[in-house]
């Protein structure tokens, strides 16, 4: 049996070896050393927690916390609650005092994922604490100052949802100070093999303490997919392929899509609809599950509209409960 690889022992490693990858380890170096905010851009799984990682485990907050929080997981009321907590009666049920994520991470890093979600609320509390270094909680009278260093990360345009009204545009300039943007694993396919040589040995059996080994001509199937989840993709159909427990990992132990790309169906119109119906079934399946069933985010990840992937989930019968 194979263990799963996991997130934590990947920190604060960047892997790869092309220009692209480069620039961002020297930009990371660069920032590391200063308390400037960090806005990380970049599509759904390319490692953005990893690079705010890396900036807070090579800055002097090193030894004080790192604080994770997906923003596009909680609703307004719940982020509001956990990034500045609240006074003891300050709402029914609050019957003690609560310290927000921004005092727990005092002195260390907050990383605020998905940083494009937040409600226009929560993001003037956020320009109050970039801009004054304090926040109220939820019930109290009296400002919390506060020595965080905050790196954010987002898939979206903040520029062009602040030109639309849609994200304040003073919060923009406030976040956008350093920014760091890492480019797609299709961009990048000379990382592939460096990838795959730092996640295989994570999938040591069990048993034997061996990890599986990928046939060349497998590692060379996976540079013709175009990886729409990125590295964090890889990492799961490499886990996909270990979970099998043979010695050697070969195309057939991938799913269809990656076998796909290095196979391509003869050109007939039958085939050519079952290979997109496959891959669309996969790619849907995929982010529907990295967004824990969000229709709506996984509609912008995909470049549909609500409507349209609702659809497509209705063709293909998908259904949460598999």
């Amino acid at each position: 049996m194979r263990q799963p690889i996991e997130e934590s022992s990947l920190a604060p490693t960047i892997v790869g070896g092309s220009a692209a990858i480069h620039r961002v380890g020297e930009l990371v170096a660069k920032v590391a050393g200063t308390d400037n905010t960090v806005l990380i851009q970049g599509e759904s799984g390319v490692g953005k927690e990893l690079v705010a990682k890396s900036v807070h485990f090579q800055s002097h907050r090193r030894e004080k916390p790192f604080v994770v929080v997906d923003c596009g997981m909680l609703n307004e009321n719940l982020l509001q609650n956990e990034l500045f907590g609240h006074q003891k009666g300050a709402f029914t049920g609050a019957t003690a005092l609560k310290h927000g994520l921004f005092e727990v991470a005092d002195e260390g890093s907050i990383f605020l994922d998905e940083i494009g979600e937040i409600s226009p609320v929560i993001q003037g509390k956020l320009l109050r604490v970039l801009e004054n270094n304090t926040f109220r909680r939820l019930g109290s009278t009296r400002d919390t100052k506060v020595d965080v260093r905050l790196v954010a990360a987002t898939n979206r345009d903040l520029f062009q949802l602040s030109k639309k009204g849609l994200f304040r545009e003073d919060l923009f300039y406030r976040l956008n100070v350093f920014p760091v943007y890492v480019p797609p694993l299709r961009e990048r396919k000379d990382d592939i093999p460096l990838l795959v040589q730092h996640f295989l040995p994570r999938l040591a059996d069990i048993g034997t303490g061996s990890p599986p080994v990928l046939e060349k001509d497998t590692l060379q199937a996976l540079r013709e997919y175009s990886w729409p989840g990125n590295v964090r993709e890889l990492r799961e159909e490499l886990e996909r392929a270990g979970a099998l427990g043979e010695p050697a990992i070969t195309l057939d132990d991938f799913s269809p899509p990656v076998q796909h790309a290095a196979r391509p169906p003869r050109a007939t119109m039958k085939n050519i609809r079952e290979a997109v119906g496959s891959l669309e079934t996969e790619m849907i399946s995929r982010t529907l599950s990295d967004t824990n069933w969000n229709k709506s985010q996984a509609a912008r990840i995909l470049g549909l509209s609500r409507l349209g992937l609702q659809k497509k989930i209705d063709r293909y019968g998908l259904d949460r409960r598999r």
